[in-house]
């Protein structure tokens, strides 16, 4: 079949074949300084960079790597000569005594390491418990280490083998042991990216080995390139924000922190390699809110509907330890889980992207409870309220979300939100005053974002920059609002991931395994966010071109048999691999009825939310979700009664139940005829 080229793939494979070109007239060509990341380029090779970097960040579904296989036995109990499990022992190396404990002796004769084909590289499993000090050594301490084979031993190569590197004491019990091949640099790379974040928490961020990690290194290669062509700042219209010195000194000095705020680093850094993460937090952003916006037409109905969409995507956690693994927004969208400040940050930067200014609003502490934490979105001249751990705006005199004004003047709004023996806890006096906080990340405020935002046009642009300055001039226009502050947290999440224990990063290792592991889901969330999308510009005069249809390709992947493999397949699987799989089969469950539900499929969403998810695990990870989605579902089809049982049956400590009892009581009594509820 003939090959159809359209004009896309013309301008990309222009901008690559420029890169190539510039790349070989200055190989070994040194400059001044820094030969080695100096190009010389004429004015015309600078945009080069900048549409690759474009194309790219555009295409990040087609830049996920699917090139991975798992790993392989090569010697288990079933392999063994007599069909039992390979014991060993972990000793000094008698035949060359060093003081090294690298010498692996099976016990039993059963292990035939040459005859089975055992190779340098391949991974012995050591099932032994290590101590504090081999844990702190870098060894991470679980049922089962992993300990590289160096080679096998030439006096006994049926029976012993050398490891690479030494375990810190002997093991003169015998142990079981595992050996398996990975088939592919790529699974090695990935677990032993994981292994090192574990035990030595390196790199701090960017640690996760996600399958378009190539093609973000591109981006920042590129885009740094780029940056160094414009040269450094000198009377331009930049300015660093002045509320970063208002930081609690404490955070300004935090380990990651100092580095990121530093005044020449914002004025003239360049992109560091966890940075490129960002960038494509932004395009995903901009493209949920793109079509998750619907047919709103005003600020206030594009702010509710991105609020909704982000209460039904992300589910609230309660407990501290399942959302501590979760730094920044683009953790939020790929996990789906967070607290409700996670929330907020997401839903903030939906309204970033639409071009809607928001705020996080603090009101005035109380006596009996502290206030809920509340998102302020400025439409026209008003400043409506929504609370993101509600899952609700605040209620206005017509039925939609409360302005700050109506809701500090009329404190019967707020008593909507009561429970009987729960009250809601916020009055209109505690809003008579209220401190407003920006949320924006070092990045958002640096130079460079700036100047790769102006760079970017047409469907290419994304909102990369935060300017502060208007957004306080806005503000100021409302008398309860206090002068403009930054909101600590997005600077808290870099300290954060700087000082994060070793269990949390365990915990972070476990739930990124099935994205690192199933690229296909990845690769599905992707596409999720991404959304339906016409033919791109270029391509308009070409009568073969086609719409990019994300949701499809999504909805394809989540059902492909390699992310929800069947029960008996994960049944054979040893317990960790299944353990890995079995979470990804049911994000995918879960996701496919959240996807379902936006396409307008309400009753298939029930389907996925209630069958393949609630009935599978009702205590499981996704419950609460899953609940609240599917009386949600139900609530579409005309199904109150349904709706509202789900909606009470959330458990005492759901942290979403209150205003899902609110929902409650609202859909019972829109359910109920006027004539039945005045009588």
């Amino acid at each position: 079949m003939p090959i159809t080229l359209r004009p896309w793939h013309w301008k990309v494979a222009a901008a690559v074949a420029a890169l190539a070109i510039v790349g070989l007239l200055t190989r070994g060509t040194p400059g001044p300084s820094r030969p080695a990341r100096t190009l010389a380029t004429t004015a015309s090779d600078r945009g080069v960079y900048i549409r690759s970097v474009a194309a790219t960040l555009n295409d990040l579904a087609g830049n996920v790597d699917l090139e991975l296989q798992p790993a392989q036995p090569i010697l288990t109990a079933s392999t063994s000569a007599d069909g039992k499990e390979v014991r060993a022992i972990c000793i000094e190396n008698p035949n060359n005594p060093d003081g090294v404990v690298n010498y692996l002796r099976a016990t039993d004769g059963n292990a035939n390491f040459y005859s089975q084909g055992v190779e340098p590289g391949d991974v012995v499993r050591y099932y032994v418990n290590l101590d504090e000090e081999s844990a702190e050594r870098g060894i991470e301490q679980r049922t089962a280490i992993e300990l590289r084979v160096r080679r096998l031993d030439s006096m006994d190569p049926e029976n012993a083998l050398i490891i690479e590197g030494n375990l810190s004491g002997q093991v003169e019990i015998p142990q079981r042991i595992e050996i398996w091949r990975y088939s592919d640099k790529r699974m090695d790379a990935i677990r032993s990216a994981l292994n090192r974040y574990v035990a030595r928490r390196l790199p701090p961020s960017g640690w996760e080995p996600a399958p378009d990690v190539g093609a973000l290194q591109q981006i920042v290669e590129r885009a740094n390139q780029w940056i160094r062509n414009q040269g450094r700042a000198a009377d331009d219209a930049w300015r660093p924000e002045p509320l970063l010195a208002e930081l609690p000194s404490e955070l300004r000095e935090a380990k990651g922190v100092a580095q990121a705020i530093d005044p020449e680093n914002q004025r003239n850094g360049l992109l560091a390699d966890w940075e490129g993460r960002l960038l494509a937090q932004a395009v995903w952003t901009r493209d949920i809110a793109q079509w998750a916006r619907g047919s709103a037409a005003t600020d206030a109905e594009v702010a509710a509907a991105l609020f909704d969409w982000t209460v039904r995507n992300i589910q609230l956690d309660a407990a501290r330890e399942l959302f501590e693994t979760i730094h920044h927004p683009w953790q939020v969208l790929i996990y789906g889980h967070g607290s409700a400040d996670h929330r907020a940050w997401v839903f903030l930067e939906l309204c970033r992207q639409q071009g809607i200014d928001a705020v996080l609003l603090q009101p005035q502490a109380a006596a009996d409870a502290p206030p809920p934490l509340l998102v302020g979105v400025l439409a026209a001249d008003e400043l409506l309220l929504f609370d993101p751990k509600l899952g609700l705006p605040l209620p206005g005199p017509d039925g939609g979300p409360a302005s700050l004004a109506e809701a500090a003047a009329d404190d019967a709004l707020l008593r909507q939100l009561d429970l009987e023996g729960q009250p809601y806890p916020l009055r209109a006096a505690q809003l008579q005053e209220v401190e407003p906080l920006a949320v924006a990340s070092p990045l958002q405020l640096a130079r460079r974002s700036r100047l790769i935002e102006q760079a970017l046009e047409g469907e290419e642009f994304v909102k990369l920059a935060v300017d502060l300055r208007p957004l306080a001039e806005r503000l100021a226009k409302h008398p309860q609002v206090q002068p403009l502050k930054l909101w600590p947290g997005a600077f808290q999440a870099i300290a954060d991931e700087h000082s994060i224990g070793i269990d949390a990063r365990r915990r972070a290792a476990s739930q990124f395994a099935p994205f690192a592991e199933r690229p296909l889901l990845w690769k599905a969330r992707v596409l999720h966010f991404q959304g339906n999308k016409g033919v791109r510009a270029e391509e308009r005069n070409d009568p073969l071109a086609e719409p990019r249809e994300g949701h499809v390709e999504a909805l394809k992947l989540y059902q492909a048999r390699e992310v929800r493999p069947s029960d008996d397949a994960l049944d054979k699987l040893e317990l960790e691999k299944r353990m890995t799989y079995a979470a990804g089969k049911a994000a995918a469950s879960y996701w496919l009825g959240l996807l379902s539900y936006d396409r307008g499929k309400y009753d298939i969403a029930a389907s996925w939310l209630g069958d393949r998810t609630l009935d599978r695990a009702s205590q499981g990870r996704w419950a609460h979700g899953a609940r609240y989605n599917l009386a949600r579902a139900y609530e579409a089809l005309g199904n109150f009664e349904e709706a509202v049982k789900l909606l009470r049956s959330d458990p005492a400590d759901a942290p979403q139940r209150h205003g899902n009892l609110v929902r409650a009581r609202r859909l019972e009594q829109a359910a109920t005829p006027p004539a039945a509820a005045g009588g």
